[in-house]
């Protein structure tokens, strides 16, 4: 008889790491493998004796999530490995890359020394496992198993006439929000700005840079907080052109929640979104990755709304199932 496989996630539910790490857990189980989970809400807590039981434990980890800074995140989660005293893999997400600046190299440690300390090491696309072969390890091989895509449902716009732009996640510099809103410069000053989210910690000063901006220029800006996901999905269908203006990233929860939405974002030409539009065509409008090119889209979208909404017949890959059994199986090879 096997021993369970446990799974620890540590941090709010609100967060997209633990948010997508329960959807992970609850995927392997529906496939019928034995999984026991353990959530944590803050690092300190102590780990449940429940994971006594189980041979290996799995862990999804970015370094926000163990401390105020790369550094001391390192030290804080090697010690939580060291302390459950069996082998431990992790699913790594955003991945260093030479957008962070100067925090590049003190996040590049704290991702070496967390995969060097695991049984096994896996990341959410082709282009996180290029970031991480060239900037982390390259000796140490990991898997790719793509972000899962929730069962596409769509809900029918309310009845409001209101035109808006909306992009969705976390507000925290870099994701596009700013850059979004000034493209939206050549458009009637009735074209309202949705942020589908709230700020990140410690970016507070992005919303009141997000309302300036937008006073200035006469237009409408709406700043949700946080949603549920039935929250998310009604208000998603309510914008009239998505947006996912985020230049660098390496896998991207927010463009799934758009596409789950049943939505078409508007998004930029890198690797990462050329790897998904292959994996899963007609869930994305691309465009060149540039300011100019995303007015230009956002336009065009105003144009042919019908453009922003992914057609019946596609279906994105992979699903939760999919997601599932290739979890079961990587975390029996390591747990063997």
């Amino acid at each position: 008889m096997t021993s369970p496989v446990g799974h620890l996630l540590v941090g709010p539910r609100s967060h997209g790491v633990v948010r997508y790490a329960q959807s992970v857990f609850d995927a392997v189980t529906a496939e019928g493998g034995d999984h026991r989970l353990v959530h944590l809400r803050t690092r300190c807590a102590g780990v449940s004796s429940i994971l006594t039981e189980c041979a290996h434990v799995h862990m999804h980890v970015t370094d926000r999530l163990f401390g105020h800074t790369p550094l001391r995140a390192r030290d804080n989660l090697l010690a939580m490995i060291a302390g459950l005293r069996r082998p431990v893999s992790v699913t790594l997400h955003d991945l260093p890359q030479p957008s962070d600046g100067r925090a590049m190299p003190a996040r590049i440690e704290f991702f070496r020394a967390v995969a060097r300390s695991s049984a096994g090491v896996i990341v959410s696309s082709r282009h996180e496992a290029s970031l991480f072969a060239e900037y982390v390890d390259a000796s140490i091989e990991v898997e790719v198993v793509p972000l899962m895509f929730d069962a596409v449902r769509a809900h029918k716009p309310s009845d409001s006439d209101e035109l808006t732009v909306g992009v969705l996640g976390y507000l925290y510099p870099g994701k596009g929000h700013i850059e979004t809103l000034r493209a939206m410069a050549g458009l009637d000053p009735s074209v309202g700005f949705v942020a589908l989210g709230t700020p990140s910690p410690g970016h507070d000063d992005l919303a009141d840079d997000l309302a300036k901006l937008a006073a200035d220029t006469g237009r409408r800006c709406t700043i949700t907080g946080y949603l549920t996901d039935d929250e998310l999905r009604r208000a998603s269908a309510d914008v009239t052109v998505p947006v996912a203006y985020h230049r660098h990233m390496s896998a991207s929860g927010s463009i799934n929640s758009w596409i789950s939405a049943g939505r078409r974002p508007l998004v930029p030409r890198t690797a990462y979104t050329e790897e998904l539009a292959a994996r899963s065509p007609g869930v994305l409008t691309m465009h060149d990755n540039n300011d100019a090119a995303l007015r230009a889209a956002i336009e065009s979208a105003f144009a042919d709304p019908e453009s922003t909404w992914i057609d019946a017949a596609v279906s994105p890959s992979p699903t939760a199932a999919d997601v599932g059994r290739s979890h079961e199986m990587l975390l029996r090879r390591w747990s063997a």
